[in-house]
């Protein structure tokens, strides 16, 4: 029996959530049985990755215990509808599922990869959603658009990019003027493996300048904005990250650079070793899971423990929170999604949020979910978001 991707897209995620009914188990027996390729890309499915644990967790959570982390968790949050906020979280999450599936039916998934399973489904489902774009400036001034991830290594084709062949054979003297230059725009990222290995994910309003080809003794890029790197592990060639404020050197590790921040630059470190030096101070070495802040002005970085995650989530997908104001939320929301934001009061720019929101999803569903958790009304007009307090509202009509 012949099933449509879609079709056993659809069949496979009801069975992880327990929700199959007996005629769609025999549609999916009927296709694993139909073909050696189909039960072997079955089976590598339900067993080669985590996320199938994830799915049925979720699946079966208790939702009265969740309820209560979540409120100890937000102790000021005391009306909320639990149920409603549950099975507003599974429905954002239906939608991943769908993307992961559908991705390895088609063949497109393969978590042998070196890029973490995570950040593949972040890349296809950012270039769904139009965000994967960049413009690329060549150190002569050439210039080219580019809405793919970028591979090593590039030639120029007139207009045209080719990411499988070479640029130019020749080596070239590294200086910051003869880099090329990647930039994002305030609705945009972008993926770029280097020459070398390495994978820089460029956040929106990101500069990224690199060589043509690295020296033979250093490997040296110029970072303006934000980008988390996975770097390719040389011994013999460090890698380093230029900002205005300072220098971040290492040898193979995964780390989260941003430069948004006026006179200062913050390095959290997730796995590896790596040194940051203020332009005016000497170097120090930072550990997995410490946060460390550069500042144009002063001689030593001061260093400090946090909690990676919510710095370097966006680099899978998620925009994280914790106790930032409604102000902060609102600027990223404003910028990710190129919308105006009015707030009624300064009140409601001065309340705390923390929580966990898809960076792919539609803005809507993302305002929806804020707006269910806080005593706000927000409207979205074509141009504008409007945040209200609801109880100005209810006092008004009474």
């Amino acid at each position: 029996m012949a099933i449509h991707k879609r079709s056993i897209n659809s069949i496979i995620r009801e069975q992880l959530t327990g929700e199959l009914t007996e005629d769609d188990r025999k549609r999916l027996n009927a296709w694993i049985e139909s073909s050696p390729e189909n039960r072997v890309m079955y089976e590598q499915f339900m067993s080669a990755t985590n996320f199938r644990k994830r799915y049925e967790s979720y699946a079966e959570i208790d939702e009265q215990r969740a309820w209560m982390n979540f409120r100890k968790e937000h102790p000021a949050i005391r009306s909320i509808q639990w149920k409603k906020v549950l099975r507003y979280a599974a429905m954002l999450l239906l939608p991943i599922a769908g993307v992961i599936i559908s991705m390895w039916i088609s063949g497109r998934m393969d978590f042998n990869e070196t890029l973490p399973y995570e950040t593949r489904i972040a890349m296809k489902r950012s270039e769904q959603m139009g965000k994967q774009r960049a413009t690329l400036i060549f150190a002569d001034g050439e210039k080219i658009n580019l809405n793919t991830p970028l591979r090593w290594p590039l030639q120029r084709k007139g207009n045209r990019e080719s990411a499988f062949s070479l640029q130019e054979n020749k080596e070239k003297t590294f200086s910051e003027s003869g880099n090329n230059q990647l930039m994002t725009l305030s609705d945009s990222e972008y993926w770029v493996a280097l020459e070398d290995g390495t994978i820089v994910h460029l956040n929106y309003n990101t500069t990224l300048k690199y060589p043509s080809h690295f020296s033979s003794h250093d490997r040296t890029v110029y970072l303006d904005g934000e980008a988390y790197f996975q770097v390719a592990k040389e011994q013999d060639r460090p890698f380093r990250v230029v900002t205005s404020s300072g220098v971040v050197t290492q040898y193979g590790t995964s780390f989260n650079v941003n430069t948004n921040t006026m006179g200062c630059t913050k390095v959290v470190l997730v796995d590896g070793s790596v040194s940051v030096t203020p332009q005016k101070g000497e170097e120090r070495i930072i550990k997995p899971g410490e946060l460390a802040v550069l500042y144009s002005s002063l001689p030593e970085a001061e260093v400090k423990s946090v909690n990676v995650e919510s710095y370097v989530a966006w680099n899978t997908g998620h925009f994280v929170f914790e106790n930032c104001t409604f102000e902060e939320l609102m600027d990223v929301i404003s910028v990710w999604y190129g919308k105006k934001v009015i707030f009624e009061s300064d009140d409601i720019r001065r309340m705390l949020f923390t929580g966990d929101i898809d960076r792919y999803s539609s803005i809507i569903p993302v305002l929806n979910a804020i707006e269910r958790v806080t005593n706000l009304e927000i409207s979205i007009t074509e141009e504008n978001v409007i945040l209200k307090n609801r109880n100005n509202i209810d006092k008004k009509k009474k």
